[in-house]
């Protein structure tokens, strides 16, 4: 029987350390010196794509594992980030590749020291059943919903270079996620572009997925091929000051992030209630985002091809005014420290 003294929150911890201790072996322990601030305040966004490893963490109580006492400060809005960093009170912050490089060109020092969630995969595009499009060639002059300004634009961009479709013929018509849907099942658009879990909804009711940031399906409907058409990622970020006043208060969080990262990878359905009670979201839908999002921290070959895409189309929308080079806003000295086999750049 279990001792009635051991709470909710002990039980959580106990199962989730035994798991990560047994996908990860050593990481279930402090390990290396001890923190050197070992009070942090973390600037998230309340979503998973940005926080569902920290909400995990905290629930699990990973942070407090490694001698660190955790507070998230959850934001509504990801590009709210950039501002809150630039008052010069955030140490840490989670945040997207184009927000440490927009932090760059107003000349604060930030560094991304660890991939979080490379979200690439729950940006789609779902063309209509009734659209007629059989071939990338059959978009030409096609009507496609999609919210201005969207990073899926992209995505659909590289498609058509690499189909050798005509970009300029498709017909934007700047719609929300969910009037998206709705015209495409009325087929007064054939095709849609948005994210989870808008994309995954209209492929069931009206549509079919054809592709997304890293998934082409359209040659291969049931075997999707990889594909790295847009690259979208979040990253454990911080201050120039703070990585060299406090690499190992760091590394420590590094490490607790990673034993979420394993029970999200390896069985996201037991990681859903933990995160969506921390992060105060509905159930629904997530997860799917969790298996469709890559937790590994892997700074890799997407990262080095996709980032530098990204950023110059950035720039070529005006979202950015200058392209910020990929060694300017990652820093893998930590990571080489905590998991050298994920450093591959």
């Amino acid at each position: 029987m279990l001792n009635p003294r051991l709470n909710r929150r002990a039980l959580l911890r106990n199962i989730g350390a035994a798991s990560a201790a047994t996908m990860l072996p050593g990481l279930g322990r402090a390990q290396g010196n001890a923190p050197e601030v070992t009070s942090v305040e973390i600037i998230s966004v309340r979503d998973p794509q940005h926080s569902g490893q920290l909400a995990l963490a905290l629930e699990y109580g990973f942070f407090e594992d490694e001698g660190l006492d955790v507070s998230p400060n959850y934001t509504v809005n990801g590009p709210d980030l950039p501002s809150l960093a630039a008052s010069g009170r955030v140490k840490v912050l989670f945040a997207a590749m184009e927000q440490v490089a927009s932090l760059r060109l107003r000349d604060l020092d930030f560094r991304w020291v660890m991939k979080l969630s490379d979200i690439s995969n729950t940006q789609g595009v779902v063309v209509g059943n009734n659209s007629g499009i059989e071939a990338p060639a059959d978009l030409e002059g096609k009507r496609i919903g999609m919210y201005a300004g969207a990073s899926v634009e992209l995505a659909i961009e590289n498609m058509c270079e690499e189909y050798g479709v005509d970009f300029s013929s498709l017909e934007f018509v700047n719609m929300e996620p969910p009037e998206q849907a709705i015209a495409l099942m009325q087929g007064d658009i054939d095709v849609m572009a948005c994210w989870e879990p808008y994309v995954t909804n209209a492929a069931r009711s009206g549509g079919r997925l054809y592709f997304t940031g890293s998934k082409s399906y359209i040659e291969t409907p049931e075997d999707p091929t990889d594909v790295n058409w847009l690259y979208l990622a979040t990253g454990l970020t911080t201050s120039g000051d703070f990585l060299a006043e406090a690499p190992n208060t760091l590394k420590a969080m590094m490490r607790a992030m990673m034993r979420a990262n394993e029970i999200i990878i390896n069985d996201p359905a037991a990681a859903v209630d933990p995160i969506a009670k921390g992060l105060g979201i509905p159930t629904d839908g997530l997860e799917g985002i969790l298996r469709a999002n890559d937790y590994r921290p892997d700074l890799d070959q997407r990262l080095a091809t996709g980032y530098p895409d990204y950023i110059h189309w950035a720039v070529e929308r005006g979202f950015l005014n200058e392209f910020v080079p990929l060694d300017e806003i990652v820093d893998t000295s930590l990571l080489a420290e905590v998991a050298p086999d994920s450093v591959k750049i």
